[in-house]
């Protein structure tokens, strides 16, 4: 997936002692929503840098165990462990991203995590209970879009993300953009799509500094690319 964001930026690339502008604060909404906004972006990228059609969104459930959650993450956190010492030992990487949470009853502690189909076996051996094992395979319909907004659906209330730390970034490029082409975008002109891609999706919306920002989402046509990048006017 390639992603690419044309805006105006109140400072300039490359200038020196140019002076910052007053810090203008967004409302607490608009700040939540932007960084919900931004969390389920990232989110979504880490998955499309690291994980596939083939692999797993699992859920692994502690059915007959009343818990804390501080001792869940114990639990959880031993899991890993064991893990990690199974896939070292076969020299696999074990990658992961998800977050543990709770029925709605206050029982049923679950952890949900995001792998690879190469480490499946070993978690499903590694976990204390047999029936509280389940998998669902991913699909890049939506470039998983909808997946990565259920994992960030409230995080910072009863949800800890968790993810591993041998994840692939996706990689950012930030670069001036042409100002013809930010022209043409205020006008309504269509441009044309980075070679190797097709057009999946647009979004545009207005900033109270900057004006309108313009946000394009393209599609691999062999599916194999994995990059995010940006433009900067």
């Amino acid at each position: 997936m390639l992603e690419v964001k044309y805006y105006k930026s109140i400072r300039k690339r490359n200038k020196k002692n140019f002076a910052r502008q007053i810090n203008q604060s967004k409302s607490s909404e608009k700040q939540t929503k932007a960084n919900r906004i931004r969390g389920e972006q990232h989110t979504q990228r880490l998955i499309l840098c690291n994980f596939a059609e083939g692999d797993w969104f699992a859920r692994f459930s502690a059915p007959f165990g009343e818990f804390t959650e501080d001792e869940f993450e114990r639990v959880v956190s031993n899991f890993f462990k064991r893990v990690k010492r199974r896939t070292d030992k076969k020299q696999i990487k074990f990658k992961y991203i998800g977050y543990c949470e709770c029925g709605k009853l206050g029982k049923n502690w679950h952890l949900h995590i995001v792998i690879e189909n190469c480490v499946r076996e070993i978690l499903t051996e590694c976990w204390s209970w047999k029936n509280g094992i389940n998998f669902t395979p991913l699909y890049q319909s939506g470039n998983y879009a909808d997946l990565a907004k259920y994992i960030r659906k409230d995080v910072n209330g009863k949800k800890r993300l968790k993810t591993s730390r041998n994840l692939n970034k996706p990689e950012v490029k930030v670069v001036e953009g042409k100002k013809r082409e930010y022209r043409k975008l205020e006008r309504g002109e269509a441009l044309p799509c980075p070679e190797g891609f097709y057009f999946y999706k647009d979004e545009m919306w207005i900033n109270d500094f900057t004006g309108a920002s313009f946000y394009f989402t393209y599609l691999a046509n062999s599916h194999k690319h994995k990059k995010i990048g940006g433009a900067r006017i």
